[in-house]
């Protein structure tokens, strides 16, 4: 599958890209599992690598050369954890990724440190792509775009706590948010392969992506099993998001929201409303209709069969993950 056909050369990448020296060393290494908070060899990189598979991905399924490809992905993989960094910190989440979050360990303002630290050496390691000078230039502009729509949905996201959102709005933040980097991938990979003439498709197939899986992610936010997902049971409610769920549920049941107000307090009801209105079966049916769509726009690429077979592998697991 994609995320298993990239992973060993991401991971060795990475690892390389982020060898600093000095204070920033630890800072930057800590939060991609690299080293420990004492400085001591780290698990070694963890999460799914969804973001720079898809652009080494990308790349290759349009015909072009993974080792040109290789430090966009880097790049954006860097974007995606200085996102998870500066996230935890705004979300109050005590862990990452089965340990304590950056924040925890070495405080706030110096998590704040290691975000920007991650971001800055991303664009460097963009700008190290051995690529034509104009090529080069797209991807820097490309992911740049794709950092600020983001950060966007992040803010966007932050103000809609406790609000009611809506379907539609729910959906556009979310386009920002997790949309924009997925957006970008197959972008990234479309450059790389000499084919920024596929941009639009490559764009708009990666935020349908991005839509089912922060849908997803609102499923196990909810009603996900917490010795999977590493979060406690309704942690998403804990946090007061406005998820999928939430918002669908509240466009039903505006009383709801009362409730939402005091989770710690009202959780069981809460599930039990969300319950009556099919907030559950109306997420995994939105989750299903994104999927299809990328599955559809996917069509567009001129894509060899092996890539449509992996591709079809990726949508499956997306649909089913349990963390």
């Amino acid at each position: 599958m994609i995320l298993e056909r990239y992973r060993p050369l991401i991971a060795g990448a990475l690892g390389k890209a982020a060898r600093l020296d000095g204070a920033l060393s630890v800072l930057v290494g800590y939060p991609l599992g690299l080293t420990e908070a004492d400085g001591s060899p780290g698990p070694g990189p963890s999460g799914k690598f969804l973001r720079p598979s898809l652009v080494l991905f990308a790349c290759e399924a349009m015909g072009g050369e993974v080792e040109k490809a290789l430090p966009l992905a880097v790049a954006l993989e860097l974007v995606h954890n200085f996102s998870l960094v500066h996230d935890d910190i705004q979300d109050r989440d005590e862990f990452r990724r089965g340990r304590p979050a950056a924040w925890k360990v070495f405080g706030e303002g110096q998590a704040i440190n290691a975000g920007d630290a991650l971001l800055v050496l991303a664009l460097r390691i963009a700008l190290s792509a051995e690529l034509p000078d104009s090529a080069r230039l797209s991807a820097q502009e490309t992911l740049l775009s794709a950092t600020l729509r983001m950060i966007e949905g992040q803010a966007l996201d932050l103000a809609a706590e406790g609000k009611a959102l809506g379907v539609e709005g729910y959906l556009s933040l979310a386009r920002r948010k997790t949309g924009a980097l997925l957006g970008c991938a197959f972008v990234l990979g479309a450059i790389a392969a000499g084919r920024p003439d596929l941009r639009e498709p490559s764009q708009t197939l990666g935020e349908e992506l991005g839509l089912a899986f922060q849908i997803r992610d609102d499923i196990l936010g909810i009603w996900g099993d917490p010795a999977k997902t590493g979060k406690p049971v309704g942690s998403d409610l804990l946090r007061k998001k406005r998820s999928f769920p939430i918002s669908f549920a509240l466009g039903r049941d505006p009383g709801l929201s009362s409730l939402l107000s005091e989770p710690e307090r009202n959780g069981e009801e809460i599930l039990r409303r969300l319950a009556q209105v099919g907030a559950k079966a109306a997420a995994e049916e939105e989750l299903r209709r994104h999927l299809g769509e990328a599955e559809r726009l996917s069509w567009e690429l001129p894509w060899p069969e092996w890539a449509r077979t992996e591709f079809q592998e990726l949508l499956g697991f997306l649909a089913q993950r349990e963390a």
